[in-house]
């Protein structure tokens, strides 16, 4: 086996790997100890931001679970960017119930624009920016806000977002998604230094940082992505709380998760189109390791397509060496993906379990998942990054409305 062979076959490996050595250091060295449902309490203040575009059916559940929330200083601002539905409407009928600031713009102008109208009204200093799909915890704001209190170099604290919705096959392998994969990567960027991306459903913001950074960006697709690395690279950090948990819809048609999925590679390659100059000219190792493992992703992904491609103008149906060879390179690959795979699902499972632990019966879906997520993610990138090359720069990047699947749901499942 080459080099290149190696690349493609060992680089997804390493990686998982080193997600799953990262994440039993954050566990063992920092999770374990932390303290669950603790007497809480805060004398600071949190202005919670909630933006929305035809949320007309899921907006009443998430004005009233902030208006429910324990956290004594708070103040709520909703957000109608533009909607082309009733959202608007249900808005002001729900005013007259709860007590909130409404800000009713009339055009659409994206998400980023909405968030930096709106926080320019902002009363307090912590800035909590959720979906208008989410359902967050009691204790969450408390858990997030210490982090920010005791260090003022962080720029966001960014939570644990779980999956309301869990009735469809895609539904249940997105829940196998954000138990593992995506809690297990965190945890091991945070041993590294530097989280990746913030989750744009669920973080609570350091006004100052977001001032000092210029607030999010009006032309990037990802506003979370965008300003994420603007943190990175202006010197605050990113500290992910895992006992800050909220709930959440996702996408349950294959074009709606095709959709976000595009949207999400898009918002990476902006970044790393954007910030390169920036990077390299910090001399700052974990941070140039965060940034050039994303760019070998996108290396590997063009490779692995361009590698299946060639063998397939090559296949020699009549050769039977040639069918031995390139099968039993098949064989290994596959099984050492599938193993490697497997034991990183179970350990982060492992470690999570303790925040949702019921999800151990998704465990079936593992099967699935690599099959799955490997190829739906290497599409996304080769059609997402045509499109973050030809981003318009200064030019609002508005949003449409996203598939939140079924609404019914219980954060006991």
């Amino acid at each position: 086996m080459n080099a290149f062979g190696a690349f493609l076959l060992f680089y997804p490996i390493t990686m998982a790997l080193f997600w799953v050595i990262g994440s039993l250091f954050y566990y063992l060295i920092i999770e374990r100890k932390l303290k669950w449902k603790q007497q809480m309490s805060s004398e600071e203040g949190i202005t919670f931001l909630v933006p929305c575009y035809n949320e007309a059916e899921t907006i009443e559940e998430t004005i009233r679970n902030l208006q429910s929330l324990s956290y004594p200083k708070k103040e709520i601002i909703i957000i109608n960017d533009g909607s082309s539905d009733q959202t608007s409407a249900v808005i002001k009928k729900l005013k007259t119930q709860y007590t909130f600031q409404f800000i009713d713009l009339t055009v659409n102008q994206g998400k980023a624009q909405a968030l930096n109208t709106a926080v320019k009204s902002a009363r307090y200093n912590y800035i909590m920016c959720i979906d208008a799909d989410t359902i967050m915890d009691d204790d969450a704001p408390y858990y997030m806000i210490k982090h920010l209190i005791d260090d003022s170099t962080l720029g966001a604290v960014t939570g644990n977002p779980r999956i309301r919705n869990k009735s469809s096959l895609l539904a249940k392998i997105q829940t196998v998604e954000y138990a593992s994969m995506i809690g297990s990567i965190k945890r091991a960027q945070t041993m590294n230094g530097y989280v990746n991306t913030i989750s744009g459903v669920f973080t609570l913001f350091n006004k100052k940082a977001l001032e000092d950074v210029g607030f999010w960006d009006i032309d990037m697709i990802t506003e979370d992505i965008a300003v994420s690395w603007k943190f990175h690279t202006g010197g605050y950090g990113i500290r992910y709380e895992p006992r800050a948990l909220c709930w959440m819809l996702v996408p349950e048609t294959l074009s709606g998760l095709w959709k976000q999925r595009v949207r999400w590679a898009q918002g990476g390659h902006e970044v790393l189109l954007r910030d390169f100059k920036s990077v390299v000219s910090k001399f700052n190792f974990p941070l140039w390791f965060l940034y050039f493992e994303q760019v070998l992703s996108i290396i590997w992904v063009y490779s692995t397509l361009f590698t299946l491609a060639a063998s397939l103008l090559s296949f020699n149906f009549l050769d039977y060496y040639y069918y031995e060879y390139h099968f039993s390179i098949f064989i290994l690959s596959a099984f050492l993906m599938t193993v490697t795979n497997l034991v990183q699902f179970s350990i982060a499972m492992l470690i999570d379990s303790r925040y949702e632990k019921h999800h151990w019966g998704y465990l079936f879906f593992l099967s699935w998942y690599p099959t799955f997520y490997w190829l739906i993610n290497a599409v996304v990138v080769v059609f997402a990054l045509p499109k973050a090359l030809k981003r318009k720069k200064g030019v609002f990047a508005t949003w449409t409305s996203p598939d939140r699947g079924s609404i019914q749901w219980s954060n006991q499942d």
